[in-house]
């Protein structure tokens, strides 16, 4: 028996529904307050959030990939764009540094080869662009970004704290109107 065997539905145990309840909870009390606020400013509230309960599930299955070591199947379960296909075989290239990423254009440029759009001789990064749209069903811009530029720390950060960072932004927003109002 291996450490991720005593984890294993790490995720579904009542401590962490317990925790992952009371953070969805607080969220949705920070969200309602400040759609409240947007209210009292008569300003078209945010719209609504997801419901706590799938808040929860999120959060429980983002707790059972971290104990499976697989952050990146929670990425492109739950962030990954929605037109990328093929999260698999993406993964291979998934937070790649910039000579290895390079050396990966290059190939793609060579298997998409010509066509009357893209000439043999055209630039590589425009066959490459055509190589990640028939696989990946996203551009190569989508690609790098999303992909190539995937770290298990921003996946982290965004599954915790993206409705709370939303909100402040939110928050700061209606601040700066209310200022703006009083000069």
């Amino acid at each position: 028996m291996n450490l991720l065997d005593l984890f294993g539905g790490a995720g579904e145990t009542d401590e962490v529904r317990a925790v992952a309840t009371a953070l969805a909870g607080m969220e949705r009390d920070l969200h309602d307050a400040v759609q409240d606020h947007y209210e009292a400013l008569g300003v078209d509230p945010p719209t609504d959030r997801q419901p706590v309960e799938e808040r929860v599930e999120e959060l429980c299955l983002l707790v059972e990939h971290h104990f499976q070591d697989d952050l990146w199947g929670f990425y492109a379960a739950e962030q990954a764009p929605e037109a990328l296909e093929n999260a698999e075989a993406a993964r291979a290239h998934a937070g790649k540094s910039d000579a290895a990423w390079a050396e990966t254009i290059e190939e793609w440029a060579e298997k998409a080869g010509s066509d009357d759009d893209v000439e043999a001789g055209g630039a590589e990064r425009e066959r490459a662009d055509r190589y990640a749209r028939d696989r990946f069903g996203v551009d190569l811009e989508t690609f790098e970004r999303h992909v190539v530029g995937w770290s298990r720390e921003r996946t982290l950060k965004n599954a915790l704290r993206a409705p709370i960072d939303a909100d402040v932004r939110r928050i700061r927003l209606a601040t700066e109107v209310i200022e703006e109002l009083e000069e």
